[in-house]
């Protein structure tokens, strides 16, 4: 549209020149005929029967200036015509554009409602969504809380029911180990008395027990008694190669001892030295013919001069020298 503004205005100053120019030409062209014609008609005058010379005549430096003013109408006309033609142009040009703009504005229009539209939509659906979803986490945060809660009451009902299960485990355990403890008491003392009767004769104990310097060896080491050399007595110092048929080890603190059926050893190497009842000496089992006394409220057992504490350890009944 602006090239073609600027071509008809160029074209209107043309135009517009050009007319301006023309009264020049009509006032130069009628000064140098008259001028001409009146040199020419002297010389006419003066020159009789002479042809005619000069410049143009009067009448047709008229009929000219008519001329003139005929083509300059003719092309003012012209110029009047492109003008309007150019205008009526541009009008329509103009239209065109406006139109392609009202269009193109209404489709911008009609894109960004339906863009509007798409997008609340949109919006709805993922709110829609969002509620569903915080929904669905609600009534499973419930179902969990009330699955745990239910977890939590089945867990204290097992541990009460179990707890309850110990306790009569323990009681009926401890009744158990009550009667066995009895029972061994009972079992012990008959086989010492037993024992007694078997080797105690006038007076005097053959069953390895304590004298004050040695023990008496007991009747269970048999050959092995005399191979050693205590067929008469077992002295504290004596030294034998191999220890007796059967024996303990025990300990009192990092020291190491054997105990057999009321005698105690101490290994030196290869060897085994008798030795005095260690004081603290922790063994399972008696040697025969101890008696039961009762002192402070606590139960001991002499054993030919050798005493022994009652107590239990790890659940059985043990024996520990507490003096000799």
């Amino acid at each position: 549209m602006k090239p073609l503004l600027r071509k008809s205005l160029i074209s209107f100053l043309t135009v517009l020149l050009c007319i301006s120019l023309f009264p020049f030409d009509a006032v130069y062209a009628q000064r140098g005929g008259g001028r001409g014609g009146g040199r020419g008609g002297g010389g006419a005058s003066r020159g009789s029967g002479g042809a005619y010379r000069g410049g143009a005549s009067p009448r047709m430096n008229s009929s000219t200036n008519l001329q003139n003013r005929g083509n300059f109408n003719s092309s003012g006309r012209s110029y009047q015509g492109n003008t309007q033609q150019n205008r009526q142009t541009n009008q329509g040009n103009r239209q065109v554009n406006r139109d392609q703009y009202q269009q193109n504005r209404q489709g911008n229009r009609d894109q960004y409602q339906q863009n509007r539209q798409e997008n609340q939509e949109n919006r709805q659906g993922n709110r829609d969504q969002y509620q569903q979803n915080r929904q669905t986490n609600q009534d499973n945060r419930q179902n969990n809380r009330q699955e745990n809660q239910g977890n939590r009451q089945e867990n204290q009902d097992n541990r009460q029911n179990n707890r309850q299960e110990n306790q009569g485990n323990r009681q009926d355990a401890i009744r158990e180990n009550q009667g066995n403890r009895q029972d061994a008491i009972r079992e012990n003392q008959g086989n010492r008395q037993d024992f007694i009767d078997d080797n105690y004769d006038g007076g005097r104990w053959y069953g390895g027990g304590w004298y004050g310097g040695g023990y008496y060896a007991p009747p269970g080491w048999g050959a092995w008694a005399a191979t050693a050399g205590f067929v008469t007595g077992v002295v504290i110092g004596a030294t034998v190669s191999s220890p007796p048929p059967y024996y303990n080890t025990v300990y009192v603190g990092s020291t190491t001892y054997i105990y057999s059926d009321g005698v105690f050893m101490q290994p030196q190497g290869s060897s085994y030295v008798v030795i005095a009842p260690p004081t603290g000496a922790v063994v399972s089992y008696l040697p025969e013919g101890c008696t039961v006394i009762e002192q402070n409220s606590t139960q001991y057992y002499n054993c030919s001069g050798i005493y022994y504490q009652t107590f239990y350890q790890n659940g059985s009944t043990v024996y520990k020298v507490v003096q000799f």
